[in-house]
């Protein structure tokens, strides 16, 4: 979501909703409906009925006063609420309204008048964000994304221009992966990059940080072994949201990076057994990192289903997927252990599919972004003469 708002930001896109301040009214509650050229209404007893550009949405009245957006009850400067909802009687209802070609007016009981945009309604309208994506992307196999020619940024225009960043973070909030060329083969570079897009968010492995084949860590990151698809970080409760890699030195062979869409996936499993997917995406299930070398010694873990879902629209915003880190299962009845497994054994059939595979040779130079939340990353077995960076935000 941090994303977003600097795409808004960029974009220079700004919001809708205004309020007008309090104003003597006479008192009457008025049921009748009424209408413009594009939109009708009603003032129902339980609610505000709006039908706008086609779309039927209700309205409970303490949700209208508590979403007033006048300078007495928000502070447009901060972006935060002045009003306490608390204060708000649980019966309250507009006594008075009024409809001009793009505004909504109620005015309450206290007199104070509250002016709604129709299309901020419409956007914040349960209706309205049921039919609608938090964040729209698009899902790929490795010929869609290949056909689709996203082109990376250039270190020199994606550390001064912000058109070029704009373009970076379009492209990696619809494919979830992104790329910039020319970065010089430092930490620190690559730590300037990242934060170009983002703060860095540290962890146990510090803030920035250098793996290898040295086994310094727990972690079977830290082998010459190849790392089948996963999602990173499942054993935090909030896991990481992007993760940079940048190939520092690589002498050797091997060392290619598969990429898979996990959204795409997770969507194939909904449309072709919703039951499956409905399975993953409610049954909690606990993953860990336990580390128990002489320098080093934490133990955490993380609960959450595999697929998350936003409840309103069953959007995926999230997988967690890491066989490698996926704790015993104890948190699912014996009736549903076979189900779950079946279904999991279904989402991991998707994401092993030959043409979802997206393989990357990363060089020194290229940086990759990859978004945790759902593009997932495999590491081909290399030689051990290979260096690599990692932060996470």
């Amino acid at each position: 979501m941090a994303l977003i708002r600097m795409l808004t930001r960029l974009s220079g896109h700004v919001h809708l909703e205004q309020g007008l301040g309090a104003s003597s009214q006479s008192k009457r509650l008025q049921h009748t409906a009424t209408h413009s050229s594009s939109c009708n209404y009603q003032l129902l007893p339980d609610c505000l009925e709006l039908n706008y550009g086609g779309l039927v949405m209700h309205f409970d009245y303490v949700w209208l006063r508590d979403h007033c957006r006048s300078p007495s009850c928000y502070n447009s400067k901060t972006h935060q609420r002045n009003l306490d909802n608390a204060s708000i009687d649980l019966n309250i209802r507009p006594f008075k309204s009024r409809l001009d070609e793009n505004n909504l007016f109620l005015t309450w009981p206290d007199g104070h008048i509250t002016r709604y945009n129709l299309t901020w309604l419409a956007q914040n309208s349960y209706e309205g964000q049921k039919r609608s994506a938090m964040q729209p992307r698009i899902l790929w196999s490795a010929d869609i994304y290949s056909s689709a020619k996203v082109p990376s940024a250039s270190w020199d225009k994606f550390m001064s221009c912000d058109e070029e960043l704009k373009n970076f973070l379009n492209n990696f909030l619809l494919y979830g992966i992104a790329f910039v060329e020319g970065v010089p083969p430092t930490l620190e570079a690559t730590e300037t990059a990242t934060q170009r897009v983002s703060l860095i968010r540290e962890t146990m492995y510090g803030r920035m940080w250098n793996f290898t084949s040295d086994f310094s860590r727990g972690d079977t990151a830290y082998t010459k072994l190849a790392l089948d698809r996963h999602t990173d970080t499942s054993y935090f409760q909030e896991p990481c949201g992007i993760q940079v890699f940048h190939c520092l030195r690589h002498e050797g062979t091997g060392g290619r990076t598969l990429l898979v869409d996990g959204f795409h996936a997770a969507d194939a499993v909904l449309q072709r057994t919703p039951e499956n997917f409905e399975l993953l995406s409610h049954v909690p299930i606990k993953h860990e990192y336990v580390e128990n070398l002489s320098e080093h010694r934490n133990h955490m873990i993380g609960i959450g289903p595999v697929i998350n879902v936003y409840p309103w629209n069953n959007e995926v915003y999230m997988i967690r997927y890491n066989n490698y880190d996926r704790s015993v299962i104890n948190t699912v009845p014996h009736d549903v252990v076979r189900r779950w497994y079946t279904a999991h054994r279904q989402l991991s059939a998707e994401l092993r599919r030959p043409d979802n595979e997206l393989w990357v040779k990363l060089k020194p130079g290229k940086v990759l972004f990859i978004d945790k939340s759902g593009a997932f990353c495999m590491a081909e077995s290399h030689s051990p003469a290979c260096g690599s960076c990692a932060d996470v935000i």
